[in-house]
Order: C-alpha cells, then sequence, then structure tokens
C-alpha cells in the first residue's frame, strides 16, 4: 500500500507537478491500485477561499465531495464528481490549489476499480490517458497498469507495457526523475521473464516425462534474459524478497549453488541494504535445502533471533542447539524457547510447548535438573500469572487439548509437582473432554 500523502499535499500541488519529485529509496512493492487513506482526502485549504466565487468555488466543493464519496464508498456518485472535477485542468489559475495529476491518477484509478459497472477496457483506456498527462508521472504509471494487467492474468500485455516505459525518452528529465522507477520496471519486467521460464520448466519437465526428451531450449534464452538484469538488480540497496528468490530459484536449477548461496549471503549481511529478516530466512532455507553444516546453519538463526526474538524459526533454533551435545546449547535452548513462550502469540501454540516439553525432557536426561531449577525460579513468578494460574486451564483446553496436556505435564512432573492450581483445574477438565472425544 502505497503511502502517497506527502506526494499529494494538496497545498503545494504547483511546485509538486513542476519539479515532477521522485521518493527517497527504493521499494519492489509496485502497488496494484491506487490506494487513498482518509487522511489525503482533507479538504483542500485555499488561501483565498473567503475570496472565491463562481467557478473556482465550485470546484473547491467538488472535491470535497469527491472525498466524502470515497471515504463512505459511494463509487458511482464518486464518478460523477471526479468527472466534473476533470474541468478545473482547463482553467490555470485553479491549478495550485485543486488539480493535480497525482489526484487524476490515483483517485481516478481507485473510483475506476471500486466502481460496479466498470470493464477492463475503461480502466487500461484511463490508464493510458493519464500516462499523456506529464513526463514526470509515466513510469509510475506504467508500473500501476502492468500491476493491473498482471492481475487480470494478461502476463504478456504487461510485459509489453513494462517494455515500453523501460525504453521511453522524454529528453533529460525521464532518466533523472524517474530513475527509482525505471529500476522496478526492469526488475518487474525480469521478473516476468523469471515467470515465464517456470512456466517452460514445467511443461519441459512434463514432455520429459511423456516423451524422454530433453530441456526445452526456449527456457533458457528466458533463463539468460532474466538473469542479467536480476543480478543487476539485487545489488542495488533495498529490499527486493520475490526477485532475490526468483533468481535463487533458477541458479537452483541449474545446479549452481555456490552462487545461489553467495547471492543469499549477500542480501543478508550486506550493511548498505536494509535490515530484513527474511533474508536470513531465505539463507537458512537454502542451507537447511542442501544439508549444509549444522554451525552454518545457527549462525543464520542466531543473528534472525536477534532481529526477531518470537519468529517461528526459534524453534529449528533450539532442535538445532540440542543436536550439539553440549550442556550450554542445551541451557541456550531452555532460554530460547521459555522467551519465545512469553511472547503473546505464542501462548497457545502447541508447538512451542512441544518443544518446551522436549528441551527440558534433554536437559533432564543430561543430568541438568539444577540447571532448569535455577531458570524456573527465576522465571516462576512471571510464568505463574503468565500460564499457570487454574484458569488457563480451561482457556487451553478450549485452544488445544495437546497443550493442557503438556502443560500438566510439565508442571506436575517438572515445575510445580501435583500441588499446582493448575494441574488441579486440569484433572477436574480432562475426563470431561475425553468423554467428548
Amino acid at each position: 500500500m502505497d503511502d502517497i500523502e506527502a506526494e499529494l499535499n494538496l497545498t503545494d500541488h504547483a511546485e509538486a507537478d513542476a519539479d515532477d519529485e521522485s521518493e527517497n529509496g527504493i521499494s519492489v512493492r509496485a502497488s496494484t491500485r491506487a490506494c487513498v487513506p482518509p487522511s489525503l482526502l482533507a479538504p483542500a485549504l485555499c488561501p483565498a477561499e473567503s475570496r472565491e466565487t463562481g467557478f473556482r468555488h465550485s470546484v473547491r466543493l467538488c472535491v470535497e465531495a469527491v472525498r466524502d464519496a470515497m471515504l463512505h464508498q459511494r463509487w458511482e456518485e464518486a464518478a460523477m464528481y471526479m468527472s466534473h472535477y476533470t474541468q478545473a485542468l482547463e482553467d490555470n489559475r485553479l491549478k495550485k490549489f485543486y488539480t493535480s495529476k497525482q489526484i487524476m491518477w490515483r483517485f481516478g484509478c481507485e473510483i475506476l476499480h471500486q466502481h460496479p459497472n466498470t470493464n477492463p477496457e475503461t480502466i487500461i483506456d484511463f490508464y493510458e490517458q493519464m500516462k499523456n498527462f506529464g513526463v514526470g508521472y509515466f513510469a509510475k504509471i506504467s508500473l500501476d497498469q502492468a500491476m493491473h494487467l498482471l492481475l487480470g492474468g494478461q502476463a504478456e500485455e504487461a510485459r509489453r507495457q513494462l517494455s515500453v516505459a523501460e525504453n521511453w525518452r522524454y529528453g533529460k528529465q525521464s532518466i533523472s526523475l524517474q530513475s527509482q522507477e525505471l529500476l522496478l520496471i526492469r526488475a518487474y519486467r525480469a521478473f516476468l521473464d523469471y515467470i515465464t521460464w517456470r512456466q517452460k520448466k514445467t511443461l519441459a519437465e512434463e514432455e520429459a516425462d511423456q516423451q524422454g526428451e530433453g530441456r526445452n531450449p526456449e527456457m533458457h534464452s528466458y533463463f539468460r534474459q532474466a538473469c542479467v538484469t536480476l543480478q543487476e538488480i539485487i545489488r542495488q540497496p533495498g529490499v527486493w524478497d520475490s526477485f532475490v528468490l526468483a533468481y535463487v530459484d533458477m541458479l537452483e536449477f541449474y545446479h549452481d549453488n555456490e552462487t545461489a548461496e553467495s547471492v543469499l549471503k549477500d542480501y543478508a549481511y550486506d550493511k548498505s541494504f536494509p535490515a530484513n529478516p527474511n533474508a536470513h530466512v531465505y539463507l537458512f532455507d537454502f542451507l537447511k535445502r542442501h544439508n549444509a553444516p549444522v554451525k552454518k546453519q545457527l549462525k543464520v538463526l542466531e543473528i534472525l533471533h536477534t532481529l526477531v526474538p518470537s519468529h517461528k524459526l526459534v524453534l529449528d533454533y533450539c532442535h538445532l542447539l540440542l543436536t550439539q551435545g553440549e550442556d550450554d546449547q542445551a541451557y541456550r535452548a531452555l532460554l530460547l524457547i521459555m522467551e519465545l513462550l512469553e511472547y503473546i502469540t505464542w501462548k497457545y501454540n502447541v508447538h512451542g510447548w512441544t518443544c518446551l516439553k522436549e528441551v527440558i525432557i534433554a536437559l533432564s536426561e543430561r543430568g541438568l535438573e539444577d540447571v532448569l531449577a535455577k531458570e524456573w525460579q527465576r522465571r516462576k513468578e512471571l510464568w505463574t500469572s503468565l500460564h499457570f494460574r487454574a484458569a488457563h486451564a480451561k482457556k487451553d483446553l478450549e485452544a488445544c487439548k495437546d497443550i493442557l496436556l503438556i502443560k500438566n505435564y510439565l508442571a506436575m512432573y517438572h515445575l510445580y509437582g501435583r500441588s499446582c492450581e493448575y494441574c488441579n483445574n486440569a484433572f477436574r477438565l480432562l475426563p470431561m473432554s475425553s468423554k467428548k472425544t
């Protein structure tokens, strides 16, 4: 969802359209549809509002009517007022306060996408009209149009639009003012080549199964096209998750695992890129797929845990630590899983409680009950109020019976003993649940 509030500052449209301003930073998430936050639809304040009369006054009222209709999702009414709003373009005196290329484009697209009687041809025609509105928005509108076509399953037409936008030039302004948008256009065009490569690969595999033929040569041409561009794109600092995965997928298919691992490491560890937990997830998944040494996997998970302590891969982290056979690693696993279960989102997660049970049993088998007891004393007050009140037993049963069974076992044999109020309530509830099942 694009945050365009700053771009559509209604009190500064003249300067924004004159300079064809560009955004800071790179984002690969091209909005599939213009999204208009309510704060953006605040009424435009004209410095001479108290003196306005006639047509200018009517235009201001029209803008407010469009705003109200969109906020209340009255799309037919918004479309009617929007058609009147376009008349403001004929009066240069109004552009400073009430007209903007971005308002026309984004508001118009949103209304057309939501209008019940809109047909695809109308939306495409509108995009084409908007692209001729000004050089500063051609690349953005072309990218938005390509996303719309992709959602409609028109991949080839989307590719054609991206190719046109990539090669489009209008003097020196087109490069300097839209460099980021042109980079995104190249990235998505390469991604479409990857999608085509995937389709060709599937067809080649089906033909090979049926006829025993080799790979489709046409598939390799799309591979080369996509790789050349993607390799260049993902070197630019930014968040390129989908594009990195596409590039790695192709490299793995051609058994170039060394290059694939290098790409993922650069994406995860390059400090010029923004901190991105997904990059470490992709690297870990790759290492796990290719049976990399456990120490390499642990290193990746350690960094991921630092970035996102409540990530689901903490469970994998704990399991890998237990395989090391070292007491300090087992203790580390205990700390990790107990910290994880202190997050409210993990409170009723059966996988988290199962992992805690496995860690505690492993500690007991290694004769580390004193380590468990020491850590439990440190957390007992918090965990009693968070997990082991009598009332928690009923909630656990409602969430998942296995959670109740696991917590009852842990409380009775490792944490509290038989006098635990949680266990007493669990014993009263378990026979009832058994009868129901």
